[in-house]
């Protein structure tokens, strides 16, 4: 009964710490691009969109190199992906990337920048998503003009 007890604590202890491992992402912003690389205030005039956020310091979060994935949605509800349409797995299934950026974590805030291209941008309301090793480390809804 001991024995089956200690086994339970300690099968609890580790999904704690995995789930403590997991990086999460924060403060995340979206601007709107002209063809220079300068911010416009109107997104019609945009040709990317830059995608903003911190992965936060987490010392129980494995080091390394970590491909992080964007997935931008439109205010019409369309993901907004490049034409090859690249997809990684996120809970057992493929699923669609706006864009991907490879970044060498060491446990500690780690400023990431991402470039989403495209055309035909509207105002509204853009939904973003954040994923790392196979798991939604942040979202946010940021309003464009």
């Amino acid at each position: 009964m001991r024995a089956e007890m200690a086994e339970e604590r300690a099968e609890e202890l580790n999904n704690k710490v995995r789930v403590g491992a997991v990086i999460r992402a924060r403060s995340i912003t979206l601007q709107a691009l002209n063809n220079r690389g300068k911010e416009v205030t109107r997104v019609k005039n945009a040709t990317r969109l830059l995608v903003d956020f911190t992965l936060a310091a987490n010392e129980l979060a494995e080091p390394g190199n970590k491909a992080i994935y964007a997935c931008v949605t439109s205010p019409e509800g369309y993901l907004i992906a490049n034409n090859n349409a690249s997809t990684f797995t996120f809970e057992g299934e493929q699923k669609v990337f706006s864009n991907v950026r490879e970044v060498e974590y060491k446990g500690d805030d780690l400023p990431v920048h991402i470039f989403v291209d495209g055309s035909g941008f509207t105002a509204g309301t853009y939904h973003v998503e954040i994923y790392t090793d196979g798991k939604l480390i942040g979202e946010a809804d940021v309003a464009l003009r």
